[in-house]
């Protein structure tokens, strides 16, 4: 609605309608620790993408319906629907105006919103549970001049589930940004965030989890080149809970840390930050921890790579589980070659250990993806892959091993085409 869009021959853009079909076999579609229940199913999935761009607009969206069909259990049938839009209109040299939702309405059991590359996923063991998450958040940017801003933005995320031992979830957000460039060397950013989260109450009940949140943080980086830049940061996070429990506790954590960032060649990045994480807990027990975090991406003629390590102090409170602070860290790799002209080979891995100081908890999750895709046509591709997902838990009936099989074919028409 941000976008008045012109003429087609004014902008660079696409419109893809497309259809998939797959067969997938899943040998643990409960993710129960014993006595797992396989099955193989069919997808019919119809979607569509759009991409437009002027110099002053943006829109990317995506959206796929998506049909289950499974073949023994056929009570489990079921209709996904998954969404992304961003977009962004500059209504002069110092205003914008921004959006980003993503809509997920689904019943797998492993829930993974891809907005994050490497992302710990939302898991839901044993009976189906039919959910929707939506998330947006839009923004506003004023610029004071090329490069000093201030950007705005709010944030409401919903998680509703079918079943009453689930907590639905409501969170809203209001956060701001100051970036400001005093010289050609130096410059400063300035975040706040608060968080307002609320969960209804399960069946049977869990404790409390409502609470707050304020999360502080401030940079100060030297650009000693234009392709190098380091930085001194300072971070402060608050959580205030409405009700304390031996399970969620109101405790501050505190992150001071230095890093650097390089362009290593031209299509080469590295970024790196390390420091010192102290928990200082009001009911509880306080926790300091070695702090890092460092990401690598590459991209090449027929090979692109994308390599993350990160380690630290953090919370879980927006899964379908929420189980609160934890000491943590995790690795992931992703990847994807072009072997021939028309044939493309991808990999992912990534393993998350989590320990969850006030629950007594300790979770170690693996996710490792493989894909084979050809182009047969321009329009029609063919693609074979295997996904294995596991949790390790110290937590009874928590652990789970799932091994996903597919193959799928997959047209679709860019209407761009006709017009460019």
């Amino acid at each position: 609605m941000i976008v008045s869009i012109p003429t087609l021959g004014e902008a660079k853009w696409s419109l893809k309608p497309r259809l998939t079909i797959g067969a997938e076999y899943d040998d643990n579609i409960f993710l129960t620790e014993t006595n797992e229940q396989d099955d193989l199913f069919t997808t019919i999935s119809p979607g569509v993408e759009l991409m437009y761009e002027t110099p002053t607009e943006f829109i990317d969206l995506d959206y796929e319906f998506r049909r289950y069909l499974y073949d023994d259990f056929s009570d489990l049938d079921f209709s996904e629907h998954r969404g992304r839009v961003m977009a962004r209109k500059d209504f002069g040299p110092r205003f914008s105006v921004g959006v980003m939702d993503y809509l997920l309405f689904s019943e797998d059991p492993i829930e993974l919103t891809g907005i994050s590359e490497f992302e710990t996923p939302s898991i839901r063991i044993g009976a189906r549970n039919r959910y929707t998450r939506n998330i947006v958040e839009p923004d506003v940017t004023f610029r004071l001049d090329e490069n000093r801003w201030i950007r705005v933005g709010y944030r409401n995320q919903i998680l509703r589930n079918d079943v009453d031992d689930v907590a639905d979830l409501d969170e809203n957000a209001i956060n701001a940004l100051l970036s400001y460039r005093f010289t050609i060397r130096a410059g400063a950013e300035v975040f706040y965030a608060h968080f307002d989260r609320n969960y209804e109450q399960t069946v049977p009940p869990e404790p409390p989890r409502d609470n707050t949140e304020d999360v502080i943080r401030g940079r100060y980086t030297l650009y000693f080149d234009p392709k190098t830049s380091g930085f001194l940061q300072y971070q402060y996070r608050h959580i205030d809970f409405d009700r304390e429990t031996q399970a969620f506790i109101d405790y501050d954590v505190h992150e001071p840390s230095l890093g650097f960032a390089r362009d290593l060649r031209e299509n080469v990045s590295l970024t790196a930050q390390a420091g010192y994480g102290a928990r200082d807990a009001d009911r509880g027990e306080d926790k300091d921890r070695f702090f890092a975090v460092g990401d690598l991406l590459a991209t090449y003629d027929r090979l692109s790579l994308s390599l993350h390590g990160e380690t630290g102090l953090g919370e879980d409170l927006t899964s379908a589980e929420s189980l609160g602070f934890n000491e943590f860290w995790r690795f992931g790799l992703d990847g994807s070659y072009q072997v021939l002209e028309r044939l493309w080979v991808e990999g992912f891995f990534y393993i998350d250990r989590d320990r969850f100081t006030d629950i007594r908890r300790r979770d170690t999750y693996y996710n490792a993806r493989g894909r084979l895709r050809y182009e047969f046509l321009r329009w029609l591709s063919l693609s074979f892959g295997y996904e294995y997902n596991e949790r390790d838990s110290n937590r009874p009936n928590s652990s789970y091993k799932d091994n996903r099989f597919f193959g799928r074919v997959t047209g679709f028409y860019d209407l761009a085409e006709r017009y460019q």
